[in-house]
């Protein structure tokens, strides 16, 4: 049951880069769903589910739209990994838990993969990606973080039970 619903999150978190937040570009700038969606796989379901999942997007990603091929893949797994690390550490109830990740996530993310490219000769002016890419993009996923994580802690936490007195 599990699978099925990731692989469903996966092809419609693809549907959506793909052909509709391309219109909703800010300067240029595309939130990163996906990222948001390890994120949110890493802290409620660990970190198995978290760098497998990240793995799986990222490959994809790397496919369809990468110049280079298993960069995202790398840098989505390693995110997914670490946030899966925090699974039983911290609350899922409190809301700047996935704000703080998406920020981190998303500088990271923007920085290993500036690295990346500047390694592979890709030239990439560094203000512009600082200044434009990076801060919109970090404003653009704390946005979307929230009804992200929402919609996650809808699927993945079961409802207690509770008997007696309340």
């Amino acid at each position: 049951m599990i699978v099925l619903t990731l692989s469903l999150i996966t092809l419609l978190n693809l549907f959506l880069q793909s052909s509709i937040l391309p219109y909703l570009s800010i300067f240029g700038v595309v939130p990163n769903t996906a990222l948001l969606i390890i994120i949110s796989i890493g802290l409620y379901k660990g970190r198995i589910y978290g760098g497998i999942m990240g793995l799986i997007i990222g490959i994809i990603q790397d496919i369809l739209f990468s110049p280079v091929l298993g960069i995202n893949s790398f840098i989505y797994f390693f995110i997914g990994y670490v946030v899966g690390l925090t699974q039983n550490k911290l609350s899922k109830d409190n809301i700047l838990i996935p704000i703080l990740f998406s920020i981190l996530g998303t500088v990271f993310y923007n920085f290993a993969y500036y690295v990346f490219m500047f390694f592979l000769s890709h030239d990439i002016p560094f203000l512009y990606f600082l200044k434009d890419v990076l801060t919109i993009e970090i404003i653009y996923n704390i946005v979307l973080c929230i009804p992200i994580y929402k919609i996650f802690s809808k699927i993945f936490v079961v409802p207690k039970i509770r008997f007696g007195s309340r």
